[in-house]
C-alpha cells in the first residue's frame, strides 16, 4: 500500500471515498436482491475498512454510524443495530490500522476476514437469524468468502486512488 493515497487533497479523498461508498451501497442492494446476500459481506463495510486503515488523519467513527443507519434501511432492520456494529468493528480498526497497513495484503485479508467473523457474530447476536439446515453453512463462510475478496477490493480501491491522485 503505497503513502501516495495519504497525500491526496482533501476534495479528491472526499470525492474517491464517496464514490467507493456509493457503489459498494449499490453492490450490497443488487446483493440483497439476489440469493447472494447470505454469502457476500457488506462491502460497504469493507470499503469503510480500507478507508479506515488507509487514511490516518481521521476515524471514520461517524461515517461508520451514517453507513451503519444506511445499511439498516437496507436491510430493513431495527434502527442504529448495523450502525453500532460498524461503529464497534471500526473502532477496532481505528485501534489496530497503523499494525494491519504495515502487514501484506494476504495478511490484511485473514484480518479483514476476522472483522467480518465478528460482523458475522454480532449480526447473529442482534438479529437471531433463523438458520435451517439449508442456510447454516452459507451463513457462516462469508468470513472466508470476505478474505478471498479483500485483495480485489483492496486493488480497485488503491487504483481508485491513484487515478484520482495523478488526474
Amino acid at each position: 500500500m503505497g503513502s501516495k493515497q495519504l497525500n491526496l487533497p482533501l476534495p479528491q479523498a472526499r470525492l474517491a471515498i464517496l464514490l467507493s461508498y456509493f457503489f459498494c451501497l449499490v453492490l450490497d442492494t443488487l446483493a440483497l436482491l439476489g440469493d447472494a446476500s447470505i454469502l457476500t459481506p457488506p462491502l460497504t463495510l469493507f470499503a469503510l475498512l480500507y478507508w479506515t486503515a488507509n487514511f490516518l488523519d481521521r476515524t471514520h467513527l461517524f461515517t461508520a454510524f451514517i453507513l451503519g443507519l444506511l445499511a439498516d434501511t437496507l436491510y430493513q432492520t431495527t434502527l442504529g443495530a448495523h450502525a453500532l456494529i460498524f461503529v464497534l468493528i471500526t473502532f477496532l480498526m481505528v485501534r489496530h490500522r497503523l499494525r494491519f497497513k504495515s502487514y501484506p495484503v494476504w495478511q490484511q485479508a485473514f484480518f479483514a476476514g476476522l472483522y467480518m467473523m465478528i460482523y458475522q457474530t454480532l449480526n447473529f447476536l442482534f438479529f437471531s437469524p433463523v438458520l435451517d439446515n439449508g442456510n447454516f453453512v452459507p451463513y457462516w463462510t462469508m468470513p472466508a468468502a470476505s478474505i478471498l475478496l479483500w485483495p480485489v477490493l483492496a486493488f480497485v480501491l488503491k487504483r481508485l486512488t491513484t487515478m484520482i491522485a495523478y488526474r
